[in-house]
């Protein structure tokens, strides 16, 4: 049920996001303006998913997402009333990035709860094809409704769909949490723990560059593809085309797990996402387009999936609303940045300068993983290797 209920959530947030910013950019709406309005939804929706985050894991999870989902009806309610009192739309926007934070860090945990290994990378596996799916539905109805019904139309359909969210976490119940032997501080799993919330602030780091990236492919690329000639309908697969490299990378980083506690796969990562990125701000022809956007999305894949990862992974479950509330929020920063920088980058200094600066960006923020990972990491892989040489029946994390 909580996959349907992500599912349902990001369908109807796009349909939002997209009737409103749409509207907008028909009424003349400048970049700055479009880039602004983009930061303060990001900046509400970090600040919300930092705080209900940890409230959740103290007032209950299930509690703080039927509220979040109750709030997300208000945020189409004020959106929708546009028409009648124009300035009810700016509001909308912070209302929305309320609601966004009470719901993703509260689902996130409650997936996770009694999950072990394996069956954890399946379960934020599913959890990431059901977010996708639905920002895939959103996108490829949004249109199609504007264009045929009007504004409010994709507003109605994102309140219907909101409106079972609703009903469908009321009647769903929160197991409690098991009581879990608290192990030894020289337990092997209290250090893969430690290097996995070690693991899990490096993530934080390049979520944080990643989203910087993304937010101008969602905010200002339509203006680059524009200066090119690119037709709609290419636009719409150029997105379609990355959005299917970041599933890829989720179903091969979940099948295909040699990248854990693994920096240099990060760092390749990373690299490949300011290669696309620099692709992006010099390309002439849809090709090298999608050549940029594939790459900047198989970065985007990975940083996403390793961070839950590590996560779910080095955190308790009574920690968890916490943990993927901070991962959520340095998201939410970094797509805040994207937008309103990214933005005054394009009125100033062309459409290209958004992709340029996110690059620079991106790449300042490998040098800054690597300090964190000498200082932090690589002392406690240090430690485990040397605890693993002792007699133990534990094996080692890989060192690098």
């Amino acid at each position: 049920m909580l996959y349907v209920i992500c599912w349902l959530t990001d369908f109807a947030s796009v349909l939002f996001l997209f009737s409103a910013t749409r509207a907008l950019a028909e009424q003349g709406t400048g970049s700055i303006a479009m880039g602004c309005i983009g930061a303060i939804f990001f900046l509400t929706a970090a600040a919300s998913n930092a705080y209900w985050g940890r409230v959740a894991d103290r007032w209950g999870r299930r509690q703080v997402v039927l509220a979040g989902t109750a709030l997300m009806l208000v945020c189409t309610a004020l959106a929708a009333s546009w028409e009648i009192v124009p300035g009810l739309i700016y509001p909308a926007f912070v209302v929305g990035g309320v609601a966004a934070g009470m719901i993703w860090p509260p689902v996130m945990a409650w997936l996770g709860r009694e999950t072990e290994g394996s069956s954890t990378s399946r379960t934020y596996l599913l959890f990431c094809l059901a977010f996708n799916l639905g920002m895939v539905s959103g996108q490829s109805s949004g249109g199609w409704l504007f264009e045929n019904f009007g504004f409010v139309a994709p507003l109605l359909i994102s309140a219907g769909l909101t409106t079972i969210s609703v009903t469908c976490v009321w009647f769903m119940t929160e197991s409690s949490a098991q009581d879990i032997r608290k192990p030894a501080a020289d337990d092997p799993q209290v250090i893969q723990r430690e290097v996995a919330r070690a693991f899990a602030r490096l993530a934080w780091v390049a979520n944080f560059g990643g989203m910087f990236a993304m937010s101008a492919i969602w905010f200002l690329f339509p203006q680059l593809v524009i200066s090119l000639g690119v037709p709609a309908d290419s636009h719409g697969v150029l997105l379609a085309f990355g959005r299917g490299i970041t599933i890829s990378v989720f179903v091969l980083m979940h099948f295909f797990q040699f990248w854990r506690f693994r920096f240099l796969t990060a760092v390749a990562a990373q690299s490949l996402g300011v290669a696309g990125l620099v692709m992006v701000s010099v390309a002439t022809t849809e090709i090298l387009l999608a050549g940029g956007i594939a790459a900047l999305s198989a970065m985007m894949g990975y940083n996403y999936f390793a961070s839950l990862s590590y996560h779910a992974i080095g955190y308790a479950d009574q920690q968890r609303g916490t943990a993927f509330g901070l991962q959520e929020a340095f998201l939410g920063f970094g797509a805040a940045g994207g937008s309103c920088f990214g933005g005054i980058a394009a009125a100033y200094w062309g459409e290209n300068a958004p992709f340029q600066l996110a690059a620079g960006l991106v790449a300042s923020l490998i040098v800054v993983q690597l300090v964190l990972w000498w200082r932090l990491v690589y002392p406690m892989q240090r430690r485990r290797i040397r605890s693993a040489t002792e007699p133990s029946e534990s094996k080692p994390l890989t060192a690098v």
